[in-house]
């Protein structure tokens, strides 16, 4: 029924009704692109209050509405709009002109995956040492890790209840801030992964689709940071 009525929409050339039909069927659309927004802004990848949801998904929508045909599942037609919204983002942020173009998105999580798996150390008073490791790799982001990224409240528990760490971290604002440095310095495929899970309530296969990336691979990006950020 929505397929047909957004084809009616197409051909009469009514975006209107298409953007408010088509918007009411994905609200985890418009969630994942205000909480990744809020994220990104958080750590300073992109300019506070340049940008918004609603301006991002009024482009996503237009050039949708340009290439909409009626050969399509409501499965595929989500599957297409979140890949249009993850692009979008990176489109945003700073981190993205310093990605080579020629590696591939399966490529860039392989490579991010291995260095997920390089372990944490202790120092000898017991303070928790973050590895450098995580963005040692030229195409991920800036060398520095920085110590004073806290994130909203509502993005911390969105996450730390994806991550399977319950509300534990947000009495403490020692550990709110290791776990915001932790969050900055996820290489950029492996956020989108993650925001995808925990900001778009999007399973592995759906986040497999939407980047065109295997499912083990997602699996293992997502067992890697549930597990370095269990060690908190």
């Amino acid at each position: 029924m929505l397929i047909k009525q957004l084809n009616k929409y197409k051909e009469e050339g009514d975006f209107e009704d298409f953007y408010r039909r088509i918007s009411s069927f994905i609200l985890d659309l418009k969630k994942y692109m205000t909480r990744s927004i809020d994220a990104a802004e958080a750590q300073g990848l992109i300019d506070r209050g340049f940008y918004s949801a609603e301006g991002m998904l009024d482009e996503i929508y237009m050039d949708f509405f340009k290439d909409f045909t009626n050969h399509i599942n409501l499965g595929k037609l989500q599957i297409i709009l979140f890949a249009k919204a993850v692009r979008k983002i990176e489109e945003k942020k700073i981190m993205e002109q310093e990605t080579p173009e020629y590696l591939s998105t399966e490529k860039l999580l392989e490579l991010e995956l291995k260095a997920l798996e390089e372990k944490f150390t202790a120092q000898a008073d017991g303070d928790l040492i973050l590895y450098s490791e995580l963005d040692d790799i030229s195409h991920k982001q800036k060398n520095e890790i920085p110590f004073n990224v806290i994130l909203d409240e509502t993005l911390e528990r969105q996450l730390t209840k994806k991550l399977d760490l319950g509300d534990v971290l947000l009495p403490s604002l020692e550990k709110r801030t290791i776990f915001g440095a932790l969050y900055y310095n996820i290489a950029p495929r492996s956020k989108s992964v993650l925001e995808l899970y925990a900001f778009g309530n999007r399973s592995i296969k759906e986040i497999s689709e939407i980047l065109e990336v295997p499912q083990n691979i997602i699996q293992g990006i997502l067992a890697g940071l549930k597990e370095r950020f269990g060690l908190l």
